[in-house]
């Protein structure tokens, strides 16, 4: 392939991924404005005003039909970009001079190009916006809750740069086996098998291994955080009962945006590799 997917797509599939990339950022923006929109609707409840339970309401029908239209039209899109990135992995990896258990594993890494683009982008997007959007509402809400929230930003940057640079070399690792692996089976000896089996294993455990240590880093983090961020808020007698679940519920938000930085890290390592494979 050339030398990203984004350069292989039509002016038209270009368009209709943006179309999804919108529908989605709209979804993520709906979601961050929840916690407000509710804290804003209990405090008029107790006042017997409805205003905000109407805004609340409001936002969560646009939220409604647009995590419908774009759950129908992201696959439509995606499947049908696979299907036609699929044939042109054959025949370039057959020029290539590949044989089929490398053309055959090249394409099956396709598929998962495909999806960090269908899944993963959004899931990314949404985390950062998410992140960032709940970081500007605590520090709204409270300044020093602000300044809490973002002292976990280093121990969180500084693991998940250890789990980049873990990630890469072991991803190169389990694509290498899974490029040899129809020629091991189609070979049916049973030492071969086992010997193929027993690595792919082998990366796939450290890779988890990895991830397990960069999630529980980050999740203690969080956790004093978090302890830190209730102890500071809930001894100011300034919130609201409205006010007060509202920051409660952007702390979860951005904490829980945090604790998928692992996963994506994973993600954006195994697409690195497989983009450089589609390449050569």
């Amino acid at each position: 392939m050339r030398q990203t997917i984004l350069s292989t797509l039509s002016r038209d599939e270009r368009l209709a991924i943006a179309g999804t990339y919108s529908l989605t950022l709209l979804e993520t923006l709906c979601t961050l404005a929840y916690p407000a929109l509710t804290g804003w609707a209990v405090d008029g409840l107790l006042k017997h005003n409805y205003q905000g339970l109407s805004l609340l309401i409001a936002v969560w029908l646009v939220h409604l039909v647009t995590s419908f239209v774009r759950q129908r039209y992201d696959t439509r899109i995606f499947m049908g970009v696979y299907s036609r990135l699929a044939v042109l992995t054959v025949a370039e990896q057959k020029c290539r001079g590949h044989g089929t258990s490398i053309v055959s594993a090249r394409v099956e890494m396709m598929r998962d190009m495909v999806s960090f683009f269908e899944a993963d982008v959004p899931a990314m997007f949404s985390q950062v916006v998410t992140v960032i959007g709940s970081l500007v509402m605590l520090f709204t809400y409270d300044l020093e809750a602000g300044f809490i929230a973002m002292a976990v930003l280093l121990p969180m940057a500084l693991v998940n740069t250890w789990y980049w640079r873990r990630a890469l070399p072991l991803h190169r690792g389990l694509n290498d086996q899974i490029e040899r692996e129809i020629e091991d089976i189609e070979s049916a000896r049973p030492l071969r098998l086992r010997r193929h089996f027993g690595r792919v294993r082998r990366w796939h455990v450290q890779l988890s291994d990895s991830e397990s240590w960069t999630w529980t880093v980050t999740e203690l983090a969080t956790i004093v955080a978090l302890v830190v961020l209730l102890i500071d808020f809930t001894r100011s007698p300034a919130f609201s009962a409205g006010a007060i679940y509202a920051v409660l519920a952007y702390v979860f938000d951005y904490l829980g945006g945090l604790d998928q930085a692992p996963v994506l890290v994973n993600n954006v390592a195994r697409l690195r590799d497989i983009r450089a494979r589609l390449g050569t």
